[in-house]
């Protein structure tokens, strides 16, 4: 038998295969190899992040506000808060972005957090409203297919390192090389980033 590292790397490659139950056999491998590092990283992957996002997370949209005679439309604002929200973390559960991604045609509507929402409605003239993030479809298929990748590269990584869990086990001496091999125990480390502290979560466009 190739090993479930090898079953990981197969399921990687196919679109076929849910970015969830992908996730759900990458935590069962980083736990039998008892790496905490990459554990945490795909428990925040299924349940989603509070703080500390990677930097893949963030995503390029568009604020727009809610008129109640024309639905939403564009806002006018100066460049650099223009520049400072068009460009936010998103810290949906993986299985959150998949759905919007399957159920959105074109763009995808998230809202945005009373705080944000107060910062705009006292810096505009316009009578006090709800404000939305748009950002596309392309955005949402990036993070995921940029988890798929990382957790392909991992699992060659692995291979790399003749670990390959036989039988779904991983030997003693597999479990060694996985702890004290740093680019396999810190695989994480390159994944963050600073990011703005602005909170979206999902909406829509109703």
């Amino acid at each position: 038998m190739g090993g479930i590292v090898l079953e990981l790397q197969k399921e990687a490659l196919d679109e076929n295969i849910s970015i969830e139950s992908l996730l759900r056999k990458a935590y069962l491998v980083a736990k039998k190899l008892k790496l905490k590092d990459l554990e945490e990283w795909i428990n925040q992957e299924q349940n989603g992040y509070e703080n500390h996002l990677p930097e893949y997370r963030n995503v390029r949209g568009e604020i727009k506000a809610w008129n109640p005679y024309n639905g939403w439309i564009p806002m006018i604002l100066s460049a650099d808060i223009a520049d400072e929200v068009s460009c936010i973390p998103l810290g949906l559960s993986i299985s959150a972005i998949s759905d919007s991604y399957n159920s959105s045609d074109g763009s995808v509507c998230l809202t945005v957090n009373a705080a944000l929402t107060e910062f705009f409605n006292n810096s505009t003239d316009f009578m006090p409203t709800k404000y939305a993030f748009f950002v596309s479809k392309s955005e949402m298929y990036r993070i995921m297919s940029t988890v798929r990748n990382k957790i392909l590269d991992w699992a060659l990584l692995l291979e790399e390192n003749e670990i390959l869990g036989e039988n779904m086990t991983f030997t003693e001496k597999e479990r060694e090389i996985a702890s004290s091999t740093q680019v396999i125990n810190n695989y994480t480390n390159n994944f963050y980033a600073d990011v703005k502290d602005i909170g979206i979560q999902q909406g829509n466009d109703e």
